[in-house]
């Protein structure tokens, strides 16, 4: 998903209190960083210039909707995934009337399960308290809505004979209203496109907007099997929606029928429709791995003019036919497109920016990042989706990385750079937070889809991974593994983690928990200096959240400018949190350069500078020899020193727990200090020093 900032301020109003909207809104403004498309209030279109009244405007529409409107959000987080254990959703069949010039459903939505709990006395769903229920029906057996209680939108029928475990139910919801609309994040809306004339009515779930509209479980972990959707409207309306066009019915009173079925799994908020008068563009990909075969892109656009009377179709065909190759290039990276049975494809609606329905996704514009962004989105959240939304950085900070994937493959390294680039201003600007959505903001939409954290940094985060893991043949088949183990499935951040770790045989422990779990970033200080075929760094950092994450042990490359005779590497790997090491560079070492190619996110201060005094007089010293151990440990710590030094102890917040003067050669000390994690740091009568992290059990 792609919300702009305009998208999130709005949303803002409908997740806080009036008390808080004046704070919230100064967090906005900090936290989040637009993308280049953005929309106002009033959706008006991406390629707008939005004006210093918008905000304005946003405030008074904010006030404008009201106790009610506010009410319905904050009680999102109290109906989620609650029974989510008593039974599995299997089916969906969506039977709506449905008009592109408002947000009102009539029809019935029917979806099958299994009752996974013992005994089953009351079926449930949610549904927003606005939608009105005429009647349910569980398996033939109809249900008036005076038998039925309606409580913080979840739904509860009592059944007139229980239900065991492994029995099927099927439940036909008889519903219909009017939602109403609140922003990006609404689960429907209704507006008219400002640039090209057409009125448009479409849908939008993440995250917790799927009971807007239809009747659900709000579960990730319950991706239903198959999905059918049969949306009605008045010609010239064309209703479009997830999967594959299999018919189209025409009925009385100018009305037309749209018959689309998905049968690959498919989590609750990738659903969706879209209702206006559109034209079909048809293009193909041709990903390696299909041989013979192709993809159908299948693409609904406005069916009209601007105002130079040039198509909307027309405006946007070279930007459309391009989602081929993007097809093309992340089959090969990943694997095959997932859904090549069915089809990919763009429904326009003038919204700021993107969703990623599943096979068919809402787009406000068709802007290179953007079309990417949503595209990768097939592999990254609908194919493997986040199994909570604290890890939520799965799909974003995935769906953000293929934007430079695209950029480095199929235009240039060049572009890729600048994209890069300007990434990491966007991460640096959230100097806390962590990439991983804390238990304290998973009911925050904002926080859930922050662009600096969870866009930015998350895809400032893989591609520092991948230089982590410091070879591609190892990184992509890691990632392709990833794919293929939890396909139509759900993942967490570590069970990401540990299957990238099998796959490469490289311990990602630290890196993962200083950069997704922690917070912040480092500003690197290096000194340098060459003699005698010997490399000197001296190596610090400053970090921008201390108490949170002391130091970052990741690789940081230094390249390496050399003459003479022998040969030398052009980049090495360091790792800045040893503080001093030598490096044999049998060449003379004319000049050092800090992360050549910008793969670390850093503070901008961050330097590298020769000092010609270093390594003199430590010619002997062993740097390697400073290795505490049993790392874990417990009760006694052992350190091998090759010269006296102090051993300084501190815990995570930086305070000093213990200091052991070590001696030449094998040294052991009695910890005595509560289970944790702690660092210890070696300060040599040289002066040099080298940190390491240690754990005590």
């Amino acid at each position: 998903m792609q919300p702009t900032l305009f998208d999130r301020l709005n949303s803002l109003f409908f997740n806080t209190t009036m008390r808080q909207i004046t704070a919230a809104l100064w967090f906005a403004a900090l936290a989040f960083v637009p993308h280049k498309a953005m929309a106002s209030m009033e959706f008006r279109e991406s390629r707008l210039i939005v004006e210093a009244e918008d905000h304005d405007c946003a405030t008074l529409k904010g006030a404008r909707a009201g106790i009610e409107m506010r009410n319905r959000m904050s009680l999102r987080a109290s109906a989620i995934n609650r029974g989510g254990d008593t039974y599995d959703i299997h089916h969906y069949h969506f039977n709506l009337s449905l008009t592109n010039t408002s947000t009102a459903i009539a029809g019935d939505v029917m979806f099958r399960s299994t009752v996974t709990s013992p005994v089953m006395d009351t079926f449930w769903f949610e549904l927003r308290s606005f939608m009105n229920i005429d009647s349910v029906q569980i398996n033939g057996i109809r249900y008036l809505p005076s038998t039925l209680s309606r409580l913080n939108d979840v739904v509860r029928v009592p059944l007139l004979s229980n239900l065991d475990a492994g029995m099927q139910v099927t439940c036909r919801v008889f519903y219909h209203g009017t939602p109403p609309s609140g922003g990006f994040f609404s689960g429907v809306s209704s507006a008219a496109s400002q640039t090209w004339g057409v009125n448009v009515t479409w849908t939008l779930s993440e995250p917790f907007s799927a009971p807007d509209w239809f009747p659900c479980k709000q579960d990730l972990w319950d991706k239903i099997d198959s999905i059918f959707f049969d949306g009605t409207s008045v010609s010239p309306n064309k209703v479009a929606s997830t999967g594959l066009l299999i018919g189209v019915d025409t009925l009385t009173s100018n009305r037309r029928k749209y018959k689309w079925r998905s049968r690959i799994p498919m989590a609750f908020y990738l659903m969706a429709f879209s209702v206006a008068d559109y034209t079909e563009h048809l293009s193909w990909a041709h990903p390696t791995a299909l041989a013979n075969d192709s993809v159908l892109i299948q693409h609904w656009i406005y069916n009209a003019n601007n105002s130079s009377g040039n198509s909307c179709l027309n405006f946007n065909r070279n930007a459309l036919n391009s989602t081929g190759a993007m097809i093309e290039n992340f089959s090969d990276l990943f694997v095959l497109y997932p859904f090549h049975t069915e089809k990919y494809g763009h429904m326009m609606a003038p919204l700021g920016g993107g969703m990623e329905h599943q096979t068919m996704s809402t787009m406000g514009s068709f802007g290179m990042d953007l079309i990417a962004h949503e595209l990768a989105h097939q592999w990254f959240g609908d194919m493997v989706t986040c199994a909570n939304w604290n890890d939520i950085w799965l799909n974003e900070g995935w769906a953000s990385y293929c934007e430079y994937l695209h950029r480095q493959y199929l235009v240039s390294q060049t572009s890729a750079s600048d994209w890069m680039n300007s990434t990491h201003n966007s991460a640096r600007s959230a100097t806390t937070g962590s990439v991983y959505v804390p238990a304290s903001g998973i009911t925050n939409v904002n926080r859930i889809f922050s662009s600096s954290l969870t866009y930015k940094k998350g895809a400032a985060v893989l591609h520092m991974l991948r230089n982590e893991i410091g070879d591609d043949s190892l990184f992509f088949p890691a990632v392709r593994e990833y794919l293929q183990a939890k396909r139509h499935s759900v993942a967490t951040t570590d069970e990401f983690r540990q299957i990238m770790e099998q796959r490469t045989a490289l311990p990602l422990q630290n890196f993962f928990q200083d950069w997704v779990y922690g917070e912040g970033h480092p500003t690197y200080n290096i000194e340098w200096n060459w003699r005698d075929s010997v490399l000197w760094l001296q190596m610090s950092q400053t970090v921008t959240a201390p108490s949170a994450t002391p130091v970052f042990r990741n690789k940081l490359p230094l390249g390496l400018i050399t003459s003479g005779p022998g040969q030398a590497p052009s980049v090495i790997q360091v790792e800045p949190a040893l503080g001093l090491q030598r490096i044999r560079v049998p060449r003379q070492v004319a000049n050092v350069t800090l992360d050549p190619s910008n793969a670390i996110l850093k503070g901008t201060s961050s330097s590298i500078s020769r000092l010609a005094t270093l390594g003199v007089g430590l010619e002997g010293l062993n740097i390697q020899s400073f290795n505490p151990y049993p790392n874990p440990g417990h009760g006694t710590l052992k350190v091998d020193l090759i010269s006296s030094a102090d051993l300084l102890l501190t815990d995570l917040s930086g305070r000093h727990i213990k200091i052991y003067h070590g001696h030449e050669g094998k040294n052991q000390f009695d910890l005595n200090v509560p289970a944790g994690t702690y660092l210890l740091e070696a300060i040599f009568s040289s002066g040099s020093r080298a940190i390491q992290r240690i754990v005590i059990q």
